[in-house]
Formats: C-alpha cells, sequence, structure tokens
C-alpha cells in the first residue's frame, strides 16, 4: 500500500483553501481540516495504529490473565494502573462492581485483585455479605 499526499487548490468565493486526499493508493477521497488520511483509512494513522497496538495488548493480557492466574499480570500494564486510578478516584469497590466497570469476567478481575494485593498495592477486605472489596493501600 503506497503513501501518498496530494493537494489541489480551490477558489471559492472569497474562500482559497487546499483540499487534500487520502495517502493510502488509489483512494481519491478528500479528506477534511488537512488530515492525511480518509474516514476509511484513518486505522492508517500512526497515532490511531499506536492505540489499536496498547489495546491489542491489553486483550492478549487479559487472555494469558484468564488461562494462567494472577502470575501473568502484567503489574505496569493497562488494566492494572487503570485499576489503580479507578480505585484513587472512586474508592473502594467490590470485585464485582468493578468487573462490571471494567467489563471483565469477575474470575479475571479477581486474579488482577489478588496480583496487586501480592504487592502491597491493595487491601482486600470483605463486605457483610461476603463480596470481596478492594481499595488502595495507604
Amino acid at each position: 500500500m503506497a503513501l501518498r499526499t496530494q493537494t489541489r487548490s480551490t477558489h471559492q468565493g472569497n474562500h482559497t483553501g487546499t483540499i487534500r486526499t487520502c495517502r493510502i493508493t488509489p483512494c481519491a477521497q478528500s479528506t477534511r481540516e488537512g488530515k492525511p488520511f480518509c474516514p476509511d483509512h484513518v486505522d492508517q494513522h500512526s497515532y490511531v495504529q499506536q492505540i489499536l497496538q496498547i489495546l491489542e495488548e491489553r486483550r492478549a493480557e487479559e487472555d494469558r490473565v484468564r488461562h494462567q492466574g494472577p502470575e501473568a499480570v502484567n503489574l505496569g500494564g493497562l488494566t492494572a494502573r487503570e485499576l489503580i486510578v479507578h480505585l484513587s478516584q472512586h474508592g473502594s469497590r467490590t470485585v464485582e462492581r468493578l468487573s462490571r466497570e471494567f467489563q471483565l469476567e469477575a474470575p479475571v478481575m479477581h486474579d488482577y485483585v489478588a496480583a496487586l494485593h501480592t504487592k502491597g498495592l491493595v487491601i482486600v477486605g470483605r463486605t457483610t455479605r461476603g463480596s470481596t472489596v478492594v481499595r488502595l493501600a495507604g
């Protein structure tokens, strides 16, 4: 897939501007506001590629945790960092609530909590109904 940038000047009344076309060959769609890619090819942008890579790493880690347990948790990974931030902003949460908020199965969330607890980053307790409650340490 070859990249290219094409510009053409336009004159409409008192407005002079530049219209760019998508960098993907043979796409000839116009882009808006000087963007390098049309909506069909925005996934080719380097920033979008970085975000997609981060999301793929997150998905792969969650799959590892699902199959290997707390040992597979990357404490520097996106999910663990987001859990810490979430708890700092919202306070104590049950594992079930965290599962809903993060859209993760409860056993996977339990594994993340167990890994964070092992490293002393969170404190784990029980509610009167027996649910596991998590809060930041310190």
